[in-house]
């Protein structure tokens, strides 16, 4: 577990609680690692996460993983313990309800591009366990990259109509790596480097994109314009090169020993990150007051 003691508060936390998951999805961050399968019995993980709370004042957890939903019964017990709870899903899954516990769901398209992404029939699946579900309220998260970005307006058109529950929209951008190496287990290493990643001048033709698709949708798209904008080329590097958020998030791995640079893993190319995190960042420091919607 970590031990570093030196006092410093974390107000917010994001655990991965198994790496365990029913699927492979071509863009995803926590399977291009080679990973140790010895998850911690539920009793000792939550003890340590109690630990933890107490010890640097978290206030916020992130669930994560692998499926966090995998061990639904940690989850459940976990997020009792704050105030705030994030639950980072595939949607593939029943969709617990708790306490200060909202899903954030991660879809990735229309449903033909969806289900190129991450597999038949998932986005089936997703629509059928929010339907069932006794949440009130769902945020879908979309990472975009070059297999989906084509399909942005029809998604988010698509989910704007669902009425119930209530939903709304978070966009990130794939965040790639420095380097990649062949995973075992996981076959889209090589699709993430040489298909995923997205030149800055793409990127930008995306955000500006985003920026009209929230004049449009000003109550359904998370990402405020500001925030946007900082995500751009010309603010990017200033952004990133001053995120904070190994300081402000404690990200910690199925052993509750701490990630670094964060939850997105080592070896991240933070030039070209994706997070909303650090451009909210920078938007503050610029004194931009439009709303911005970071979970963590």
């Amino acid at each position: 577990m970590y031990e570093n003691l030196t006092g410093i508060e974390h107000r917010s936390s994001i655990v991965d609680v198994t790496d365990r998951c029913n699927l492979r999805c071509k863009h995803c961050f926590y399977f291009r690692e080679e990973h140790d399968s010895e998850e911690l019995d539920a009793d000792e993980f939550l003890e340590g996460l109690r630990t933890l709370k107490e010890r640097h004042n978290i206030m916020s957890m992130g669930w994560c993983g692998g499926e966090p939903l995998y061990r639904t019964e940690v989850v459940e017990q976990g997020a009792k313990m704050f105030q705030m709870n994030q639950l980072f899903t595939n949607g593939t899954l029943p969709i617990p309800e708790g306490p200060g516990l909202t899903p954030f769901i991660s879809l990735d398209g229309t449903r033909e591009v969806h289900d190129e992404v991450r597999g038949k029939g998932t986005y089936d699946k997703i629509m059928a366990n929010i339907k069932d579900s006794p949440v009130s309220t769902v945020i879908f998260l979309a990472t975009l990259h070059r297999l989906n970005q084509g399909c942005l307006e029809d998604m988010v058109g698509e989910l704007s109509r669902i009425e119930n529950p209530a939903t709304a929209l978070l966009v990130m951008l794939f965040t790639p790596l420095k380097t990649y190496k062949d995973i075992k287990g996981y076959a889209h290493s090589q699709t993430q480097k040489r298909v995923l990643d997205l030149s800055r001048e793409e990127r930008d033709r995306i955000i500006d994109r985003l920026i009209a698709l929230r004049k449009k949708y000003p109550a359904y798209l998370l990402n405020s314009e500001v925030n946007l904008e900082m995500m751009k080329s010309e603010n990017a590097k200033e952004a990133t090169s001053r995120c904070n958020m190994p300081r402000r998030t404690l990200t910690l791995d199925l052993k509750l020993n701490r990630k670094l640079p964060c939850v997105l893993g080592s070896d991240v190319d933070c030039s070209k990150c994706g997070c909303p995190f650090p451009y909210e960042q920078e938007a503050r420091r610029r004194g931009l007051k439009d709303k911005s919607f970071v979970p963590l």
